[in-house]
């Protein structure tokens, strides 16, 4: 079972303006990803992070949502002290502070794979992908790696 850390803004793509073909796209695709995610075809991971970040987010209805998301995960990664000292060395290559912090806890959950909709994180990684210890995959490209794999379990 491939086992993913989902980005804050993965979560988000069904609430962001839909009139845009891009987020029209991501969010279908996020769909299908949920829906891997509740039939156990994918396991998520959530964080204390992703919780802080939706914490954050104004829109109550929106954070209701995606804390429901979040409910759906098979495991949670604590931040601790090793999360904020890896999240320095990745802040240093370039990444920015949550961004940097996400990453940091994908790699303490061991997920295979994070999952983005952010092309500027996609880009950093794609230069630094040596250095960490995730992949990080825009969603499509991870919708269209996996979804023989899923479809056929």
């Amino acid at each position: 079972m491939r086992k993913v850390y989902l980005d804050s803004c993965v979560y988000s793509r069904p609430f962001d303006n839909q009139a845009i073909e891009r987020i029209f796209i991501e969010a279908r695709a996020f769909l299908v990803v949920l829906k891997w995610i509740e039939e156990r075809k994918v396991s998520s991971i959530n964080s204390d992070a992703l919780e802080y970040e939706n914490d954050l987010t104004a829109d109550g209805d929106r954070r209701l949502r995606v804390k429901t998301f979040l409910s759906l995960a098979r495991s949670h990664v604590q931040l601790d002290d090793s999360s904020f000292e890896r999240a320095k060395k990745l802040l240093a290559l370039g990444f920015r502070g949550i961004d940097a912090l996400h990453i940091a806890m994908a790699e303490k959950g061991d997920a295979e794979f994070f999952v983005t909709c952010d092309d500027g994180i996609a880009k950093a990684a794609k230069r630094f992908q040596n250095e960490l210890k995730v992949r990080v995959v825009g969603l499509l490209e991870f919708l269209a790696e996996v979804m023989e794999n899923v479809e056929n379990d």
